[in-house]
């Protein structure tokens, strides 16, 4: 099922969001606008925005401030995308130049600031003492996550918890972010909000590892960008760890030598052919899939059933099979 199909039920909502995120965003200075209309022409799923909606009408409906607080996550989602690129040197994202390639890292590490501070702006007019708590713990564990990860860069001793971990604070927090203030401006209960809030965090968890096995299993015309680009910067993601841990000790040096130099068709070939032999993305898939399927348990269990919730269960079987 398409994106568009499973959030059919907020097809009003998201146009809303759509199009506050370009006119929020457009700067005094219109020599700037280009910046803001390239932007926009690379979004992604609007992810953020659909579960913290979907997540306010699992909780009781929406009231305006839903929709400040969805352009507000996309907006910090969004300012983390142009900082990333910056940061992996990346030249497209979903076959449009980056930011980083048309301007340069010094306007686009500003953009991105400018990004945050817009999001704010929205986020302080709302009076919402709980809300900002909320997005200022979020982005603070969201900068830790991404630290750590840089400082374990080619480092061979990562493991599958430290990299769950990883992944928890870098991508799944805003998710769980997005959940938890769809339900608390519903006026959710404590448990219907840890419910949520868990479910956003399990689904942006297997988000990131889909993401993951996308870069070296996907196809590089669906995802409008090179593959292999994780390992081509020294992160070692899912399949890698578990290809290393199942490898005999004797072999493993030489194999991060290759899995970490892997710019020539005859390494990648290689290294697909021992991923495949030790079922690596397998396992990984596996494991999005698991942690989806706790995660909608414990929903259908709690949630009241509405079209919003089944629309909340659909997105995380979105996520685990999609190709791009």
């Amino acid at each position: 099922m398409s994106t568009d199909a499973i959030l059919a039920p907020l097809k009003d909502q998201m146009h809303e969001v759509e199009e506050r995120l370009y006119s929020d965003v457009s700067p005094a200075d219109k020599r700037l606008s280009d910046l803001v209309y390239h932007i926009s022409k690379i979004h992604g799923k609007r992810l953020r925005p659909a579960l913290l909606l979907l997540s306010g009408q699992c909780a009781g409906g929406l009231i305006p401030q839903h929709i400040d607080l969805a352009v507000v996550v996309e907006l910090i989602h969004t300012a983390t995308l142009v900082h990333d690129d910056i940061i992996d040197e990346a030249v497209v994202r979903r076959h449009i130049e980056t930011m980083n390639t048309k301007w340069g890292s010094k306007i686009s590490i500003l953009f991105g600031d400018y990004l945050f501070s817009r999001a704010y702006t929205i986020l302080s007019a709302l009076d919402s003492q709980m809300s900002t708590l909320i997005m200022s713990q979020t982005i603070n564990i969201l900068c830790e996550g991404e630290m750590v990860q840089l400082l374990r860069c080619y480092d061979a001793e990562v493991t599958e918890s430290e990299y769950l971990s990883i992944i928890e604070r870098k991508t799944a927090s805003l998710c769980a972010a997005s959940c938890k203030l769809g339900a608390i401006s519903s006026g959710a209960s404590k448990k219907q909000t840890e419910v949520l809030t868990n479910y956003g965090s399990k689904i942006g968890m297997a988000f990131q590892i889909i993401d993951d096995c996308l870069d070296v299993v996907g196809s590089e015309e669906k995802l409008g960008k090179p593959l292999n680009l994780d390992t081509q910067i020294g992160k070692l993601t899912l399949p890698f760890i578990r290809l290393v841990d199942k490898l005999p000790t004797d072999r493993r040096e030489s194999t991060l030598e290759l899995i970490f130099q892997n710019n020539s068709k005859d390494s990648k070939a290689a290294i697909a052919e021992l991923l495949a032999e030790h079922d690596a993305v397998d396992y990984a898939y596996e494991t999005a899939r698991r942690l989806i399927k706790d995660a909608q348990d414990e929903l259908s269990i709690i949630i009241p059933d509405s079209i919003y919730k089944t629309s909340l269960l659909e997105l995380g079987n979105y996520v685990v099979k999609r190709d791009k």
